[in-house]
């Protein structure tokens, strides 16, 4: 007989009956903006606030350590009950808000170089990142405030049936719609009230946490995140509250973007395709990875020490990408929690008295008996009893690799503690997203009193210092963190021995800078052949960079700032800056070391009256018009006012009307002398005469040599800084750097002229860097300490075992701290082309790694047998950029293989790029052109 086919029925529930999202929500304060999810289930309303945190440093003293825990637990016995806080730990290898960043300032930039530089930067960042050595993380915490507007608050039948009748009368009556408004109303400033401002107060106050309230477009933006890789649209709806200057006069309104519900538009899809998560006993699939979920089923045996405590999951996470941990603590019922222990106590004892009458010992009875004294001993001085649930999904492309993710994470903690769940992965998976109503785990979490849950709170994570700048990887955890000395004012400071990397991160400062727009002005100790370690990066410049040489070049003193094109008052305020620096100049190349306080402040007098009178004389000004118009190079250009020209009206001042104590004509002579002095010496002459060092260079390094005593050294300082000065004047910032500052700072001249650019720059939007490999020698030269002590950002690399000392009594750092440095493995990487880092921001303490890009790398490469290199490929190729792409390659493979660089160029390589490089290579050749 032919076989009967059968009907099976299949049920089909759509994804977004799983959510409760009703919509999202806006409270709009005078000075701050909250998000909130508003969910509903039935009558009752869960408000969901979400907060940013930047994570509990992982390298803190014992002290602080023990400081953090007793907050913690202080704000947790402050839970309120029936609430609930679920913190998220996440690390996904995501590379997006990186890329965007580059990607703006390489299309922002008019140099070809730079461009070139961040494109290859932009690539070596994807390659870290599908190498899994640079994992972004973040925390955020999730608080809930729940409510039941329309529930009557009272026991009675009767009055409850009154209520109900009254409810669904006003809504005959035609008010329904402003019932709802009303509703809303009543829900949104209950929660802004008792719920967000508690809360608030629990996390920053009690458990002292620097928590940030996310905005509705951040919340919008994470559950978008959950389904799909594009940024997200504009909220599909979202209610508005908008409270008064004094916190009243709320006013309710409403926008809609789009006509179908959040969850919908969340999982509609991108691309062509949709973006419905698909569930399975053991994985969810979402974002076209497979989900496997992790759950802690028991208790930690306990923790050692305070660190061990608070960085337990620390540990595991920092090492993990694509995870992320999810723990959700809510208060349990003290009253049901002590009668539960004192039970389990009572049949405890019983079964020890029964067995002691048995002549017997039942020492479990007595473990659990003497456990359960314990606990209930706890509750009487103090402590919470906090229910924790814990799950951790791990994300992977396939599930052979997501079943060898799991076991490698379980290994991470004792037998037991995290395990697989291979039966209901998809319901917990559901559990975690913030668009659910169901608790974590619900009827599986683990009763703690708040001296042990604050272990199983993921909040350690490597603080980010700022948001974007110069990117390092954290040794521990692998995070990017940034210094951003653009937006914040830091003056920079890298120590390490000879073959630190010290060039190569100094490098990449100066590609950050001239990205944002900066002017680099360097100071360096040049060699024999007038050659520096920064040479070949001003060469590879091209037109953007420029080299001063005291023999050959000159960098008019009196040249200003062009300040045309600002108003009148700005041009008043920076001529008069540029004045007085002018004076304290000319006062250093006067006085020199002398030590006459009247001769001192005759000489101020005068220089300031004669200054005056030359800026404000009509030919003197329209020679300065002239050379601007017409522009570097021009003939009128070299009639530009110098020195000389200042000279001339000294002869002709007339200081009648000067009121000074003592000899006008004594301070006038020794003023005439001195400057005509400097202006037949080497020095003078560079600097008293029109500038030959292009004035629209954005990187100009000073080459030091040749140098014959302290004042010397002094100008030249005061010419570099005020080509710096010049430049931040005309409406941009400037980054002043001093290389081999331990030759340089043996000069009292420059370290007293450093000291006040550290002091005083920021005013005139100057920063500083400072390269050295001895801190000694700036520490002990006439202004070190004021150079030190304004230096707020160090970069620590690779330092000898002798200079431990030193560095600990200079900056008083402990010597733990520093005994990594001297480590044989703290030396760059070859294999991986980084170099490792300490480092300080305002006493904050970080091991980072910094990955050059391996084109940054070939620019900075500056012993003869690399520039040997460099010069053999790029002369088989016509074009700049590919044969430093070439060299690029060809430099890198050969470090990482431990190979002599005397086989590079010696015949010529096809380029044989992957297509990341054909696009570096194309764009960098395309803008040069």
């Amino acid at each position: 007989m032919p076989k009967k086919l059968g009907i099976e029925k299949l049920v089909f529930k759509p994804f977004e009956n799983e959510s409760a999202l009703e919509c999202f929500c806006r409270l709009q304060l005078p000075d701050e903006e909250i998000g909130v999810l508003l969910l509903r289930e039935g009558d009752r309303y869960c408000l969901r606030f979400g907060f940013r945190f930047a994570g509990i440093h992982p390298l803190m003293s014992p002290e602080q350590v023990e400081a953090v825990l007793r907050r913690l637990e202080a704000g947790l016995r402050g839970l309120p009950q029936g609430e609930s806080l679920r913190i998220h730990f996440r690390s996904f290898a995501d590379d997006s808000v990186r890329q965007q960043e580059l990607e703006e300032l390489a299309q922002a930039t008019t140099i070809p170089e730079l461009q070139f530089l961040l494109f290859s930067e932009q690539r070596a960042i994807r390659e870290l990142t599908e190498q899994g050595l640079r994992q972004p993380k973040d925390i955020l915490l999730f608080v809930t405030y729940t409510l039941e507007p329309g529930k009557a608050h009272t026991h009675d039948q009767i009055e409850r049936i009154i209520a109900w009748f009254v409810e669904h009368y006003e809504a005959l009556k035609g008010r329904k719609e402003q019932l709802e408004e009303l509703r809303y109303h009543h829900i949104l400033t209950q929660g802004f009230k008792a719920g967000y401002l508690h809360w608030k107060q629990q996390l920053t106050i009690r458990m002292g946490l620097n928590v940030v309230p996310m905005t509705a477009d951040e919340l919008w933006g994470v559950v978008w995140s959950q389904f799909n890789h594009s940024q997200p649209p504009l909220i599909p709806q979202c209610l508005t509250l908008r409270g008064g200057d004094r916190g009243d006069d709320w006013t309710l309104s409403e926008e809609i973007n789009d006509p179908f519900h959040a969850t919908t538009v969340a999982i509609r899809g991108e691309r062509g395709d949709r973006s419905t998560p698909k569930g399975d006993r053991e994985w969810a699939y979402v974002k076209d990875k497979f989900v496997g979920v992790m759950t802690f089923d028991s208790k930690p045996a306990g923790f050692v020490s305070h660190e061990h405590q608070l960085y337990y999951l620390w540990q595991a996470a920092s090492q993990f990408e694509d995870c992320e941990f999810v723990f959700e603590l809510s208060r349990a019922d003290e009253h049901a929690t002590r009668a539960s222990l004192q039970l389990l106590t009572r049949q405890n004892l019983t079964l020890t008295e029964r067995a002691q009458n048995k002549n017997n010992l039942d020492v479990v009875a007595q473990l659990k008996a003497q456990g359960g004294a314990e606990a209930q001993a706890k509750i009487w001085e103090g402590a919470a009893p906090i229910l924790v649930a814990g799950v951790v999904l791990v994300r992977r492309s396939s599930p052979q690799a997501l079943d060898e993710a799991c076991q490698k994470l379980s290994n991470c903690f004792n037998n037991g503690e995290l395990n697989r769940e291979r039966e209901i992965a998809w319901k917990i998976w559901l559990q975690t997203l913030p668009i659910t109503w169901h608790r974590l785990l619900d009827g599986r979490r683990q009763l703690y009193f708040t001296d042990e849950a604050a272990g199983l709170m993921p909040l350690a994570c490597t603080a980010t210092i700022d948001q974007r700048g110069l990117e390092l990887i954290a040794r521990d955890g692998m995070m990017p963190f940034y210094i951003d000395f653009v937006r914040q004012h830091r003056s920079m400071m890298i120590i390490g021995q000879t073959r630190a990397g010290k060039s190569a991160i100094g490098a990449g400062i100066f590609a950050i800078a001239l990205a944002y727009g900066f002017n680099v002005v360097g100071l360096d100790y040049a060699r024999e052949d007038g050659t520096t370690t920064m040479t070949d990066l001003i060469n590879s410049f091209g037109e953007a960079g420029a080299w001063f040489d005291v023999g050959t070049s000159s960098n008019n003193l009196f040249e200003m700032p062009d300040l045309r094109h600002l108003t009148p008052e700005q041009q008043d305020s920076r001529r008069n800056s540029y004045l007085a620096f002018l004076v304290r100049a000319l006062e250093v190349m006067v006085l020199g070391a002398h030590s006459d306080r009247r001769l001192g402040k005759r000489i101020h007098a005068i220089l300031w009256k004669a200054l005056t009178s030359f800026f404000n004389d009509a030919e003197i000004q329209s020679r300065y018009d002239a050379a601007y118009d017409q522009g570097f190079g021009s003939l009128a250009w070299q009639r530009m006012p110098t020195l000389i020209d200042f000279l001339d009206l000294l002869e002709r001042l007339d200081l009648s009307g000067l009121v000074v104590v003592g000899s006008i004509a004594e301070a006038m002579a020794e003023i005439r002398l001195q400057l005509l002095s400097w202006v037949q010496s080497p020095v003078g002459k560079a600097i008293a005469q029109p500038s030959t060092v292009r004035s629209n260079a954005q990187i100009t390094m000073y080459g030091m040599r040749n140098l014959t005593n302290d004042d010397e050294a002094a100008v030249l300082a005061l010419s570099a800084q005020a080509l710096a000065l010049r430049r931040a004047l005309e409406c941009s910032d400037s980054l002043l750097v001093i290389d081999e500052s331990s030759v340089l700072y043996k000069y009292d001249g420059i370290s007293q002229i450093i000291g006040q650019i550290c002091a005083t720059g920021g005013k005139a939007g100057i920063r500083t860097l400072v390269i050295s490999q001895d801190p000694d020698a700036i520490y002990n030269s006439a202004a070190g300490q004021q150079i030190l002590q304004n230096l707020n950002t160090r970069f620590i690399g690779a330092i000898q075992s002798t200079a431990v000392e030193s560095c600990c009594r200079i900056f008083g750092y402990d010597r733990s701290v520093l005994l990594p440095n001297t480590d044989e493995s703290f030396l760059p990487d070859r294999s991986r082309l980084c170099s490792h880092w300490l480092v300080d921001v305002d006493g904050r303490l970080q091991y980072g790694d910094y990955y050059p890009s391996p084109e940054l790398l070939a620019a900075v490469a500056n012993n003869i047998p690399e520039q040997q290199a460099r010069s053999r490929v790029m002369a088989q190729y016509s074009n700049k950029f590919e044969g430093w792409a070439v060299f690029a390659e060809q430099y890198s493979a050969a470090i990482r293989a431990g190979q002599s660089l005397q086989q590079l160029g010696q015949s010529p390589l096809s380029l044989g790029y992957p297509a990341s490089n054909a696009v570096v290579h194309d764009s960098a050749t395309h803008t040069a052109a």
